[in-house]
C-alpha cells in the first residue's frame, strides 16, 4: 500500500511503514536466544536490509525507483540466505 500510493501523508506512511516493522524486532529477538549463530547471523542481515527497505520507504520513495528496487533484492537476497541456514539447521536443506 504505502509505496503504491504516489502522494501519501507523511506521517501516515510512516505509521504503515513502521507499525508491522515492530513485530520483527521482537522475533528478532527471540530467534537469537534459540537458534544456532549461523542462522542469527543471517537472521541479522536480514533484519538490517529489512529495515534498509523500511527507510527507503519511509524516506517516500516509489516501489519504481532505483532506491527501492535496491533496497529490495539486497532484502530478498539476505532473506534467502536466512531460510538456507534455518533450512540446514532443520535438516531440510536436500
Amino acid at each position: 500500500m504505502t509505496v503504491r500510493e504516489p502522494e501519501p501523508d507523511p506521517q501516515q506512511r510512516r505509521r504503515a511503514v513502521w507499525e508491522p516493522f515492530e513485530a520483527c524486532t521482537n522475533l528478532r529477538y527471540e530467534l537469537s536466544i534459540c537458534a544456532p549463530r549461523y542462522v542469527v547471523e543471517k537472521s541479522d542481515d536480514s533484519f538490517r536490509r529489512l529495515r534498509d527497505l523500511r527507510d527507503v520507504v519511509t524516506d517516500g520513495f516509489s516501489r519504481d525507483s532505483n532506491e527501492y528496487v535496491t533496497g529490495r533484492h539486497r532484502y530478498d537476497r539476505a532473506y534467502q540466505d536466512l531460510r538456507d541456514a534455518m533450512r540446514k539447521d532443520l535438516g531440510a536443506d536436500a
